[in-house]
């Protein structure tokens, strides 16, 4: 149900993330094309509206269970089932726990809309058009488990094997596997690397504090854990945010041109906890 997948605006890679601090924002609108003040009465009267929104809400979750695995809860407030059928909405709550999206793993995901009003318009059910920007808030919360098998993706390896292809054309380290380990709130990652002239695969562990800048999450102050190795810690700073894995966790929340901005995230219980806006912008 593509209508649903663009109402959410997650679910699918590929698109831009807000390079802003914060994202571009927008101001909720004042609701219109609203049905008729007794319309909307009769429907909360008469239990319709509430009917209305459960069905949406199985229909909903039906088709979320075609890209995403796991626990689900949806919570839809619509003004009425007439308003809700045309697309308007008060607003759509999806709680999310152990889940996965294409290859992408969650301990916990939520996603909220922001305004009171919100309006996808369905007169093509295949081409819904956002009527207005459709700013929604979302927190995730990832476990040293979570990340070790999104790592395991295909989307994620197609990251190593880009960076190894324009490394071999420089001569320098090839990475062969890569794994993190969150210990202590440390973020520790380790990467597997084949070192020109050097006969055995070497164990690289590094560990980096985690901020966001301009949005994304960087990893930042890298370190050698194991200091028996001589390296350029700048030229690894560079490949381990290439293949920063925390970021290409969130990217799966991209989709239609939406715009993504990461604002907090911490290290706690070690766990990495991550909050920020997602914005899809009107047609």
């Amino acid at each position: 149900m593509k209508k649903f997948l663009l109402v959410l605006g997650i679910l699918i890679f590929g698109l831009n993330s807000c390079h802003a601090a914060p994202c571009r924002w927008v101001d909720c609108v004042e609701p219109y094309d609203l049905s008729a003040g007794i319309s909307r009465f009769m429907s909360n009267v008469t239990g319709s509206n509430f009917l209305g929104v459960q069905v949406a809400q199985a229909i909903f979750k039906k088709e979320l269970r075609k890209t995403m695995d796991g626990k689900l809860s949806i919570n839809i407030d619509s003004y009425s089932v007439k308003d809700l059928k045309k697309g308007i909405f008060k607003s759509i709550k999806l709680k999310g726990r152990n889940i996965s999206i294409e290859g992408v793993y969650f301990t916990s995901l939520n996603i909220n809309t922001l305004c009171d009003f919100n309006y996808i318009s369905l007169a093509d059910p295949q081409n819904p058009v956002f009527k207005e920007d459709l700013p929604m808030e979302f927190s995730a919360v990832m476990s040293e488990d979570d990340i070790n098998k999104t790592m395991q993706s295909a989307g994620y390896k197609k990251v190593i094997d880009d960076l190894n292809m324009l490394g071999s054309s420089l001569g320098v380290f090839r990475v062969s596997s890569s794994e993190i380990r969150i210990k202590d709130n440390k973020f520790y990652y380790i990467l597997k690397v084949a070192i020109p002239f050097v006969r055995n695969i070497q164990n690289i562990v590094l560990v980096s504090d985690i901020k966001v800048s301009r949005g994304q999450i960087d990893l930042a102050n890298t370190k050698l854990a194991n200091n028996n190795m001589l390296i350029d810690l700048k030229q690894i700073d560079r490949v381990v945010n290439y293949l920063n894995p925390l970021d290409f966790s969130l990217n799966i929340l991209e989709n239609k041109h939406a715009q993504l901005a990461v604002q907090n995230i911490k290290i706690q219980d070690n766990k990495i906890y991550a909050g920020g806006l997602l914005v899809v912008p009107k047609d």
